[in-house]
């Protein structure tokens, strides 16, 4: 059965998918190697990410408050492009490529924060872990909801508790030194490097069919995101290096453990429980939001009709979250983290390119067109921000291994290949 999705979510709750997704997984597992790269300058490179995730962030909100309609980013450039039907399916394949290799990555991390606790085979915890998500995601969206916001909740408590720790028993005053000159390469890279940690709050376009006003409350809770996160996140720097040198904080495994061991053994087996939430709900919200991205596609006719099948009494798109499901399996065998992870940013990248350039694109096709939000500066029909977008993910797309080009590249065959069987026996 095909049909409507049921309008639910309120701004508060659609704030706390997003802070919820950002947070996930990444600042319990990054800021060391960040650490190693920009020392005690990494909130530099932590506020320059922040930066570049709000900018992007601001062309999300002015095209989501024009389409407000499941599938954001597909609907964005099939807006803005509709004689190249090609370059919207492309974007809406690769968000779904980046939900699945997201939602792969964090099962592998939730296996290895376990594995503190109980010693049980990586892969076999990660399936288990989609599979858990995957029910919940049918069981329904007010349900997964609440699940996810519990989550949240323990996992945002948990930097909390660090920041506080940080600063009652380490040394705040020096955690924290102004950059020299020959700090710069380190922040670059470290930039490059943590601005993978904000990746998440697009998810939240993804949910304008279930928010109850979305025209007003998704553009905010985009904003409200990324603002909230990158608050946290400079917090969290700043009360680690409080507590440990950055040299050592680069040598850990899970540095915000190590951190938290070196106030008190407690905080650190805290710390290591609140990961495995944090990781847990990254991959439940990832799940969640992109079959919706699928199921829009699907209604369209752009992806195969099954996927846009719902179920009669909950209305959840159950096949698109099967599917999504099957793709985040097919993702685990590659094994580590950081492969499955660069994957996911690789795919996210190229779709951010594809939004800011959908927002010049309309300024120029559709100049009257209504827009309840707008992003900021222009020079006539131009906006001068989107453009600057475009060049950071440029950048940002130059750092990945050759193994990473492959699998992505591999994916996009597929997907075209689903594209072309699609039309055809439309």
């Amino acid at each position: 059965m095909t049909q409507a999705l049921t309008r639910s979510l309120s701004l508060t709750q659609l704030i706390f998918y997003g802070v919820g997704t950002i947070v996930g997984a990444g600042i319990y597992t990054i800021i060391g190697s960040a650490a190693g790269l920009a020392g005690t300058a990494l909130w530099v490179s932590m506020f320059c990410a922040g930066a570049a995730a709000f900018l992007t962030a601001l062309s999300y909100a002015e095209l989501v408050a024009m389409l407000p309609k499941a599938g954001a980013e597909y609907q964005f450039l099939k807006a803005a492009f509709p004689k190249a039907p090609l370059v919207s399916f492309l974007a809406g394949f690769l968000i779904a490529l980046n939900a699945a290799a997201t939602s792969a990555t964090v099962s592998l991390a939730f296996a290895g924060y376990l594995k503190v606790f109980l010693e049980l085979p990586a892969p076999l915890t990660a399936f288990a872990l989609l599979s858990f998500c995957t029910a919940i995601n049918i069981v329904g969206l007010r349900q997964s909801t609440w699940v996810s916001i519990g989550m949240i909740v323990i996992e945002v408590g948990g930097l909390l508790l660090m920041i506080v720790m940080g600063f009652l028993k380490g040394d705040a005053g020096a955690a924290i030194t102004l950059p020299t000159f020959g700090d710069v390469p380190g922040i670059f890279t470290a930039t490059a490097l943590v601005f993978f940690v904000y990746i998440g709050f697009e998810d939240v376009a993804n949910l304008s069919e279930e928010a109850k006003n979305p025209r007003r409350d998704v553009p905010r809770a985009l904003l409200w995101s990324v603002a909230i996160t990158s608050l946290l996140y400079l917090l969290v720097v700043w009360a680690v290096f409080a507590v440990m040198d950055p040299g050592q904080l680069a040598q850990s495994d899970s540095p915000l453990t190590t951190a938290g061991r070196a106030v008190a053994p407690w905080l650190g087996q805290t710390l290591a429980v609140t990961a495995m939430f944090a990781t847990a709900s990254t991959a439940l919200i990832s799940l969640v939001s992109i079959s919706r991205l699928l199921f829009g596609m699907a209604r369209d006719g752009e992806m195969p009709r099954a996927l846009a099948k719902t179920m009669s009494r909950r209305k959840t798109p159950w096949v698109a979250a099967l599917a999504l499901y099957a793709g985040s399996c097919v993702l685990l065998p590659l094994g580590e983290v950081r492969i499955i992870a660069s994957v996911s940013a690789l795919a996210i990248l190229v779709v951010f390119v594809g939004v800011h350039t959908a927002v010049i694109a309309l300024r120029f096709k559709s100049p009257g067109r209504e827009r309840p939000f707008r992003t900021p500066l222009h020079v006539g029909r131009l906006p001068l921000l989107p453009p600057l977008g475009i060049a950071i993910s440029l950048a940002l797309m130059t750092q990945f291994e050759p193994v990473v080009y492959a699998v992505t590249g591999g994916a996009v065959v597929f997907g075209m290949a689903v594209y072309w069987i699609s039309r055809r026996t439309r």
